[in-house]
């Protein structure tokens, strides 16, 4: 398809007609794609969570020891190390391709099996130009090779921390966000590398001193900035800011020895072209069009030989190792690849060391089971749930939840109700009150009764005849205390005017039955049947006949009889 003859290098020339985005074709359809972002999404935030998770179980362990805590810290950033660098491997797989001059001889390495191994030291500061948004992905598999992924500081810009999820855990991974506000961001840094500044501690600062990466409109911000300043602008690269970097080395420079730079280009990109549009996260991760390689260059300078106590030398030393990645960048665009180191030097210990050269090494994890550290401390709390309560942390918390409500509508119940007036209680608010709410029984007015006959004893009437005698039980009548206050006199049988003989005796009415008053009426009748048992006078009757005159008045003195026993 190429109609030039004039080859650039790395496939790239000035006249070859290339699909755009140029790398490597898309390998996937709409509905391949469309599973990819289903597969990548699910694993990328499900570890996101997981990490995330993670860190918040183990903020406790600050309050009891700081260096648990952020040895703690470390283990979930390793984490995310191994999840960005298995998300590339099956996702977006692509090569990193590792030179470097003669200041980093002996520490670039290749492994038996052919992983790059980097023995840098355990504190340095970090710098490297910006091209894509993915650049710290790939320093963090240079971090991930050095066995320091989990010691990895990144100074970021401040919008990025409002990412949900991903900026969640960059807070809890202790970066550093600038406000790019130099008063403002002075103090924040301060306090960061105050807690970095140990010497004990492993700490691998990362800082983009172009603050941002390669674009068209941050390419006219350069240009207008360089000629501000009367200085001549980058042609692959954006003009770096020097306050930043400079306090940083001002802090740490009796704990940190060396600064390593880095300068990075990607296989693929046409001259004039900016790479964040071609190796997008969708280009790279979904359409199957990764970089063909990630190519670093790397350079280490001691701190002691750079001028930080004087503003305007180190601006100028960091312009001038600024010009020198500009000129690497036109190399590789020319050659497709930047230059190696093939020297060999002995060193005083007698040891000898060889320039690496090119090192090329797949961007994968060492062992295939690294990534279920991702998800171990989770994995390892449900666990432990499992064992104890004999269920999954799901059904743990929604068994919890359940006895809590059982609970608050049992103390509910118990809960006696305030004394107020006998009225209807007030309708509940909402139907889920009502629910809740405990219901009172009704009130029911008892209906009368009349009350009972032995609490109070009453008198039998007196019958309308003196003749006639009471029907009421004897043993059943109260006795009163002066009986004859209690019973008037009764007349005397005049024993001459007895039925005759021949006379029948009248038939007894039975004696009505009292009627049941109140308590407070009983003096008052019982005043009136005394009253009513006046003698009446009778009738002359015929003379009684003597039998029937003993039986009458062995009648009329039983009840005295029955008093005296009583």
């Amino acid at each position: 398809m190429s109609t030039s003859k004039l080859d650039l290098g790395a496939g790239v020339s000035n006249t070859v007609k290339e699909p755009f985005p140029p790398g490597i074709p898309g390998q996937h359809g709409e509905a391949s794609q469309f599973s990819r972002i289903l597969a990548l999404g699910s694993y990328f935030l499900s570890g996101c969570m997981a990490i995330n998770a993670s860190q918040f179980l183990g903020a406790p362990l600050y309050l009891v020891n700081e260096n648990w805590y952020n040895a703690w810290i470390a283990f979930t950033k390793q984490s995310f190390g191994l999840l960005t660098t298995t998300m590339t491997q099956c996702w977006a797989p692509t090569v990193i391709r590792a030179s470097g001059d003669s200041s980093v001889r002996g520490q670039l390495l290749k492994t038996a099996d052919g992983n790059l191994l980097c023995n840098f030291p355990q504190r340095l500061v970090l710098i490297a130009n910006h091209q894509i948004y993915t650049d710290w992905m790939y320093l963090w598999y240079i971090a991930y090779t050095a066995g320091m992924h989990g010691r990895l500081f990144i100074i970021l810009k401040e919008s990025l921390k409002r990412i949900p999820v991903l900026g969640w855990g960059m807070q809890l991974s202790q970066f550093i966000f600038l406000k790019r506000n130099w008063e403002k961001d002075k103090p924040n840094m301060a306090e960061h590398l105050q807690k970095l500044n140990q010497a004990a501690d492993p700490m691998w600062l990362l800082i983009f001193p172009e603050g941002t990466n390669l674009a068209p409109d941050t390419r006219e911000k350069s240009q207008a900035y360089a000629e501000k300043r009367g200085i001549r602008d980058m042609y692959h690269q954006l003009l770096p800011r020097t306050t930043g970097l400079e306090f940083c080395l001002q802090q740490l420079r009796q704990t940190v020895g060396y600064v390593y730079d880095c300068t990075i280009a990607y296989e693929g990109v046409p001259r004039g072209e900016y790479a964040q549009d071609i190796f997008t996260l969708r280009a790279a991760y979904v359409e199957g069009r990764p970089p063909k390689s990630v190519n670093m260059y790397w350079r280490r300078f001691a701190v002691s030989s750079i001028p930080i106590d004087n503003p305007k030398a180190f601006e100028v030393w960091l312009l001038n190792r600024w010009y020198e990645k500009d000129n690497l960048i036109e190399y590789f665009h020319r050659n497709g690849r930047f230059p190696a180191d093939f020297g060999i030097e002995t060193t005083p210990s007698g040891k000898t060391r060889r320039g690496a050269g090119y090192i090329e090494s797949e961007i994968k994890s060492f062992r295939w089971y690294e990534f279920m550290q991702i998800f171990a401390p989770i994995g390892l709390i449900g666990l432990v749930l499992y064992s104890f309560y004999g269920s999954l942390p799901g059904n743990v918390l929604k068994a919890i939840g359940d006895k809590v409500g059982a609970a608050e509508q049992e103390q509910s119940q118990i809960q006696q109700p305030q004394k107020k007036p006998l009225t209807a209680p007030p309708r509940p608010a909402s139907g889920i009150a009502a629910k809740k709410a405990p219901k009172l029984p009704a009130k029911r007015t008892p209906p009368r009764q009349a009350p009972a006959k032995a609490t109070i004893p009453l008198k039998a009437a007196p019958a309308a005849n003196p003749t006639k005698q009471p029907t009421t039980n004897p043993a059943k009548k109260p006795q009163p205390k002066n009986k004859q206050a209690a019973t008037p006199n009764p007349p005397k049988l005049d024993v001459k005017r007895a039925l005759p003989p021949t006379a029948k005796k009248p038939a007894l009415k039975p004696a009505a039955k009292p009627a049941v008053k109140p308590a407070a009426t009983k003096v008052a009748s019982d005043a009136k049947s005394e009253t009513s048992t006046a003698p009446k006078k009778l009738a002359p009757r015929p003379k009684p006949n003597p039998a029937v005159l003993k039986s009458t008045t062995a009648k009329a003195a039983a009840p005295k009889k029955v008093e005296k026993n009583a």
